[in-house]
């Protein structure tokens, strides 16, 4: 063995301690209730893939807020980093959490599952997230958006059968439906719009339901919202708590569309809001791009 090899190993091995050292340091603290800052390993990309092996250790711990706690970490590393294959291994083990015996943790990590791109999913972990739904889990309303999501083929039918079924919740049976609409069922979308058609447009509307057309990524759906985005109807309240005013739904609508259509003309912050210092310019500036780019593309590599 040549010394430089020797060198290798020695860094290495001190490194996987030191990383190893500092995320058991984190969890300590986070047993006992105090205040832990995350560790400064958890943001260098070349300690991403020792990193969640460690953490599959703590995913399975007693405790259920260290559990909770490793599943935030793995979901941090996973999205920060451009390597497939750490991106695949975070989903993984997000996906194994998926499975905690507390629904509450269960449901968080689904809740995560929904920040990565389809390509970070393997066909084992959609086989995953299909078996859990068959066993009726618990979280199914998320769940079921995932499968509908990553377009998984096999739970067509079973998601058929629950938006029929008058027995099941009024939240699974419209996931179905949404699930059903993102995976191209024409039957499906054709039932969601009439349903949504038959509604007022109102903040109830644009908050609970809108966000629910743009993740169909259906063209049916996004047509209508276009019609609310070109309206100048005053039927929404302003965010604004200390000066109430009616304001168009339109503006809500413009940051919904943001991340679902390509070269999209207004960027999103970090808090979803649109970056710009002028509403109503911004309003008019995509108003004119749709007019002019008709044939918009719908992205669909993101929940």
């Amino acid at each position: 063995m040549t010394t430089r090899l020797i060198v290798s190993l020695l860094l290495i091995t001190t490194t996987v301690l030191a990383q190893n050292k500092s995320l058991d340091n984190y969890f300590a603290q986070i047993r006992v209730g105090k205040y832990a800052n995350v560790p400064a390993e958890v943001s260098k990309p070349e300690l991403a893939s020792g990193l969640l092996k460690s953490l599959s250790v703590h995913a399975a711990d007693t405790m259920t807020v260290v559990r909770a706690r490793a599943a935030g970490l793995v979901r941090t590393i996973g999205l920060q980093s451009k390597v497939a294959t750490v991106r695949m291994q975070a989903v993984q083990q997000l996906v194994t959490s998926a499975k905690d015996k507390d629904t509450g943790n269960a449901g968080v990590a689904l809740n995560y599952l929904t920040s990565f791109r389809k390509n970070d999913f393997s066909g084992a972990t959609k086989d995953s997230l299909y078996a859990y739904f068959q066993r009726k889990a618990g979280n199914t309303n998320t769940l079921i958006r995932l499968l509908g999501y990553l377009d998984v083929q096999k739970a067509k039918n079973d998601l058929f059968v629950l938006s029929q079924n008058g027995a099941a919740g009024r939240k699974d049976r419209w996931a179905a439906l949404l699930a059903l609409s993102r995976m191209g069922d024409e039957q499906a979308i054709n039932d969601v719009m009439n349903r949504v058609k038959r509604m007022p447009v109102s903040d109830a509307l644009v908050y609970e339901v809108f966000p629910d057309l743009v993740y169909t990524r259906r063209r049916e759906a996004f047509s209508y919202l276009l019609e609310t985005l070109n309206s100048d109807a005053k039927n929404c309240e302003s965010a604004d708590p200390e000066r109430p005013s009616r304001i168009p739904c339109a503006y809500r609508v413009m940051e919904m569309l943001a991340p679902a259509i390509g070269n999209y003309p207004l960027k999103l912050s970090d808090s979803g809001d649109v970056v710009t210092s002028d509403y109503p310019a911004a309003l008019t500036q995509v108003r004119e791009w749709f007019k002019v780019n008709k044939e918009f593309k719908i992205l669909d590599d993101k929940y």
